[in-house]
């Protein structure tokens, strides 16, 4: 390839990593920006924000969506001991913790 074709390349990888970049945060932030915006984000719905992680929280266990993720794992663990006999220790001691931190 000569140095004009290898140009017009990089000029168009370029040109279509700009537009797909672009793509990814209109498209993607939109889902996300939308859901803070609602006006039930604005006046305290806790079923709102609990499903919403406080990211810049340096308590990450008063944050509702990590105690939430926590309650649907030791769920899962205990379901999994229940159905298949399987790491039932595991869950035991997860729900311990649970309980200690919540």
């Amino acid at each position: 390839m000569s140095r004009k074709n290898w140009g017009a390349l990089g000029c168009a990888a370029t040109v279509g990593a700009a537009m797909a970049f672009s793509a990814g945060v209109i498209f993607g932030g939109h889902h996300a920006i939308s859901q803070v915006d609602r006006p039930e984000a604005q006046h305290g719905n806790a079923s709102l924000e609990a499903n919403l992680r406080k990211f810049y929280s340096p308590d990450i266990h008063n944050d509702p969506y990590v105690q939430g993720q926590w309650k649907k794992v030791v769920e899962e663990l205990e379901a999994r001991c229940r159905h298949t006999g399987e790491r039932c220790t595991e869950a035991k001691t997860a729900r311990r913790s649970l309980s200690e931190k919540w």
